[in-house]
């Protein structure tokens, strides 16, 4: 039994350029210490979506396509190689998840088309 193609798929989706983003960028060690994983999607990325005094930085997570995903709670974020390589945490796939993106899709080109 095979399979039936898959040839499109309508998703909210978001880009987070750059290889070898690990789980420290993901979810900073200070959010660890909960006991369960609720509200651990707001922290995600947090030291990049925001500066030292509070502020928020260029960041795709601080984008209005990020805030409709966060609504929806159904996005796909698109990656770049090694997408979430360090220690291994379940607190950065949990704070993603409760971000709102359900799937991850790393990119990559081939020719003109986009994988």
């Amino acid at each position: 039994m095979s399979l039936a193609q898959i040839t499109q798929v309508k998703a909210l989706a978001l880009a987070v350029p750059g290889d070898d983003i690990d789980t420290d960028r993901i979810i900073p060690a200070r959010f660890l210490r909960c006991v369960t994983f609720d509200g651990l999607g707001e922290h995600a990325f947090r030291d990049e979506r925001t500066g030292p005094d509070g502020k928020e930085r260029p960041h795709p997570m601080n984008s209005a396509q990020a805030a409709r995903i966060a609504a929806a709670k159904q996005g796909v974020m698109v990656v770049g190689f090694n997408f979430g390589c360090g220690s291994s945490r379940e607190h950065a796939p949990q704070s993603l998840w409760r971000f709102g993106f359900n799937r991850l899709r790393r990119w990559q080109l081939c020719g003109n088309l986009l994988w």
